[in-house]
């Protein structure tokens, strides 16, 4: 064995040592081998992150970025999952990028035209980017896929001046049955408005609100049905809470009856003991005035509620006044 072959087969041995005793950390595996290696394990990388990640310079690069991936390694990445790329777009809004996320979610429809949430979610990006009519027109598609998508139902009842209530407080809609109180046996939509510091216990907001129910097929209602369906929705309201204290949690009782006072309107007057929840995590005491009204041209039962723990010669009462039923609700 000459000299040159010994040299050859001591340095192929220092080699060997070297590389065996080099840590995962010290091995750095090139993009390109990455994502084939990935390929052949058949392991799904988040193609979210992928561009989250790539911190290009704008949302053209990252849209080219996502075709060429799903162009070369269509194995690698996890292009099936319509939550990725959402999860991207909402990651632009949060940061006032409004531009991109449309992009983005234009995008997303175009990957899942026959799902309604990326319609959903470019509705909103528009709304935040002013642009009302391709909002409603998204809103509109994406319940044409998803009848039940109610957060959809309700920016378009809003976006076309639908609201039940004339206010410019706070408000929610509901659905029933509603999420929390399934018992309620009623079908229709409730809309729920609330004044600025409605939940601060130390304003005389505190927990004076109004909410509407437009129940479907029904034309009046008795004292005992509200004490059983209020009873049914605060303590389903109440009770879902996860941040209430359910060692101290009280069911809700209720009381209600027919206002016999000519020179009043209200239809019922009543009293409700809750728990308040959200914000003191104690018993509390509401009192409640409820109008009704029949809609012969929608066959629809409307309910106006006004809620205070203060008494009703207190002036809270004339502010919550102020929130009123649209006068076009009964038109068909």
């Amino acid at each position: 064995m000459t000299h040159r072959t010994i040299l050859i087969i001591s340095l192929a041995f220092l080699i060997a040592i070297s590389l065996s005793c080099k840590t995962k950390s010290d091995i750095v595996t090139p993009p390109i081998l990455e994502a084939v290696n990935a390929d052949k394990q058949n392991k799904k990388q988040s193609i979210f992150k992928k561009l989250q990640e790539s911190n290009l310079v704008n949302v053209e690069e990252s849209i080219a970025l996502y075709h060429q991936l799903k162009k070369d390694f269509p194995n690698t990445y996890n292009f099936e999952n319509e939550q990725e790329l959402n999860r991207y777009g909402y990651s632009l809004l949060a940061e006032d990028k409004i531009k991109s996320a449309i992009e983005i979610f234009k995008l997303l429809v175009s990957e899942f035209p026959n799902s309604a949430n990326p319609y959903d979610s470019l509705g909103e990006a528009y709304m935040k980017d002013e642009n009302t009519d391709l909002a409603l027109f998204n809103y509109e598609k994406s319940i044409q896929i998803n009848p039940k998508n109610t957060h959809a139902i309700d920016q378009v009842t809003i976006l076309k001046g639908l609201e039940l209530l004339v206010t410019d407080w706070g408000k929610e809609f509901f659905h029933f049955p509603l999420h929390f109180a399934e018992e309620i046996p009623y079908q229709g939509v409730e809309e729920v408005v609330f004044p600025k510091n409605w939940i601060k216990p130390d304003s005389t907001d505190f927990w004076s609100y109004v909410f509407v129910w437009a129940l479907d097929n029904k034309k009046d209602v008795t004292a005992s049905e509200l004490e059983t369906n209020l009873k049914l929705y605060f303590d389903g309201l109440i009770g879902g809470l996860s941040r209430v204290d359910k060692e101290k949690l009280t069911e809700a009782t209720t009381q209600f009856q027919v206002n016999t006072d000519p020179n009043d309107r209200v239809d019922f007057t009543g009293q409700l003991n809750i728990f308040d929840g959200f914000a003191t995590q104690k018993p509390l005491t509401l009192y409640a005035r409820v109008y009704s009204d029949y809609c012969k041209e929608k066959d629809q039962l409307i309910l106006l509620f006004r809620f205070s723990p203060l008494q009703y010669d207190h002036a809270i009462w004339d502010k919550l006044r102020t929130v009123t039923v649209r006068t076009t609700i009964c038109e068909p």
